[in-house]
């Protein structure tokens, strides 16, 4: 069984989305850990990233705190490139934008084309010329695919660092209108809830690997919870009804896995703060337990 490396990155862009940023600390105090090392045998936990501190959020109307999220971003793949080239990856956030720095860190490791799934209620497809709020976290998978602001030479030199026509979007059900219009228009799969309950979710999961098999060289499964059903889980900044179930994210990563190209695993929009009795927390716990990766 290969070894399964851990990091942690408590990434979050605006002051008030904190709770994602403690969210990492949060799981490795009800026993994360050890739940990966249980289910899994052989963990390397490397401990978590250490990112600069958001204490005042800055920057223009269209863009906030980009330095900061730049910055982020620069540690993130400090460390992601350091992960052994045979290790599969578990990166634990934190907000959605954890990607771009470990996409860029690890592509610098991994041969070949990448894929991504994307698993989220939201489209995260935003830039500063379509969004409505200006919020960082609602742009990361635009930034991965080469869209948007410019960041460092290391990350720019690797951009697009997933193309858009290896990148399936599951769950979306929440789109800003010029963001809906921009994914629509991109080469990008797309199944909703909807459609899924529409297909079967083994059938969309099958066609889903299918497709990411023909697309890629070696696979991301990027989870943000907010994609599940809110009666399911709560503990979310921008919950959404109509959402996925346990059991289908379950089997969508499990025909993933089953292709042999699964090679990192990202949670991501887990909020510890509106988890007082941590219920949330320990779902998601149970869910990792019960993933093939």
């Amino acid at each position: 069984m290969r070894r399964l490396s851990l990091i942690g990155i408590p990434i979050y862009t605006l002051t008030k989305n904190l709770g994602m940023g403690l969210a990492v600390q949060s799981l490795r105090d009800l026993g994360f850990v050890q739940t990966l090392r249980n289910r899994f045998g052989n963990v390397m936990d490397f401990g978590d990233v250490r990112l600069p501190i958001l204490t005042k959020d800055e920057g223009t109307l269209n863009l906030k705190n980009y330095s900061h999220f730049s910055a982020s971003s620069d540690a993130i793949l400090a460390m992601t490139k350091k992960i052994p080239r045979e290790d599969m990856v578990f990166c634990l956030g934190g907000e959605c934008g954890l990607i771009l720095g470990s996409a860029a860190g690890l592509k610098q490791n991994l041969a070949g084309r990448p894929g991504l799934l994307w698993i989220d209620a939201h489209g995260d497809f935003n830039t500063p010329e379509t969004t409505q709020s200006g919020f960082i976290g609602g742009m990361p998978l635009a930034f991965v695919c080469g869209r948007g602001p410019k960041f460092n030479s290391e990350i720019e030199n690797l951009r697009p660092l997933i193309r858009e026509k290896s990148v399936v979007h599951v769950g979306g059900r929440d789109f800003d209108p010029l963001e809906s219009n921009a994914m629509k228009t991109s080469q990008m799969k797309l199944y909703s809830p909807s459609n899924i309950r529409t297909k079967g979710i083994s059938k969309t999961a099958a066609e889903i690997a299918d497709y990411l098999v023909d697309q890629s060289d070696w696979i991301i499964c990027h989870f943000d919870i907010d994609a599940l059903d809110p009666s399911i889980v709560s503990a979310v900044n921008f919950p959404s009804p109509g959402g996925l179930s346990l059991e289908d994210v379950r089997i969508l990563v499990g025909a993933v896995n089953q292709t042999g190209r699964l090679r990192v695993f990202n949670l991501a929009g887990y909020s510890s703060v509106l988890d007082k009795d941590k219920t949330s927390g320990r779902i998601l716990i149970d869910l990792i337990s019960r993933l093939s990766l």
